[in-house]
């Protein structure tokens, strides 16, 4: 209740002061249109898609890929496979469109926006907590099921296997390589392309967190979705609005670090 209560205070002081309102703020200024930001974004999934493939096959895995029934060394090499791939594209792609001076260089530096990334984090925390929290109790309601402690398909086999190099490559993948994918993928090419079709800042950014929490039911347990998915979405505002607010996904990527990070540092320590 006393994070219910912060959560609640905070978002009051916010409104008054005005911190949430993105009013005239033209987002990361990107000069390119819905659509070809749209096939980019496609162009990074096919490419993550593409080397899920073939990490799987040069593991021997055939058919359709199990998550649940990977070992943590199977897991650790598909995921950052597919990470690692998609990652490259969605970089190059915006690189590429920087040097034709399509991409504006961002106004805030690179360290102050990775400082503005982690506050905000911080700022937005009890918000996403509390979110969380209510969602899981209205399940508890309902079904009678408590959620359970750990809310994401990757945790629990981190917190289950063995701390070897492949647990590391693993954490690699989930700290570093999914935020720069997934910042790139939807506060880049689906938020902006929201945004030059015409969108408002918040309509992008909410209608971006729909997509962006949708794409996340399959990686978190049945019994945990209510809780994780609701916290994922109020996350995910808080990502869009960084990304609109700075006019660069540098912040947006170094929340998302400090988030993966700080979930997995509490569930192998609590594990």
């Amino acid at each position: 209740m006393a994070m219910l209560a912060m959560a609640v205070a905070l978002v009051a002081i916010a409104l008054r002061r005005r911190w949430l309102a993105l009013d005239g703020r033209p987002g990361l200024g990107w000069l390119v249109s819905p659509m070809h930001l749209m096939a980019m974004c496609v162009a990074t999934w096919l490419a993550g898609g593409v080397a899920t493939l073939v990490a799987a096959r040069a593991l021997g895995l055939a058919g359709t890929i199990d998550p649940e029934s990977l070992t943590v060394r199977e897991a650790a090499i598909v995921t950052a496979a597919a990470m690692g791939a998609g990652m490259v594209v969605a970089i190059g792609l915006i690189l590429w469109m920087r040097r034709v001076q399509l991409v504006p260089r961002a106004g805030t530096a690179p360290v102050r926006s990775i400082a503005l990334g982690v506050a905000a984090l911080v700022a937005w925390w009890p918000a996403v907590a509390s979110a969380g929290w209510i969602a899981g109790q209205l399940q508890r309601a309902a079904t009678g099921i408590d959620p359970p402690a750990i809310g994401h398909s990757t945790l629990e086999q981190m917190v289950q296997g063995p701390r070897d190099a492949w647990w590391w490559l693993m954490g690699l993948s989930a700290v570093v390589l999914a935020p720069i994918l997934e910042e790139c993928l939807y506060r880049g090419f689906v938020q902006q392309a929201l945004r030059r079709a015409g969108l408002g800042p918040w309509a992008a950014v909410l209608l971006t967190s729909a997509v962006f929490t949708l794409m996340h039911v399959g990686s978190v347990p049945e019994g945990a979705r209510a809780a994780s998915l609701t916290s994922l979405a109020v996350l995910s505002c808080c990502f869009g609005w960084l990304a609109e607010r700075t006019g660069s996904l540098v912040a947006p990527v170094a929340a998302h670090v400090a988030f993966n990070l700080g979930n997995l540092v509490v569930a192998t320590a609590f594990a």
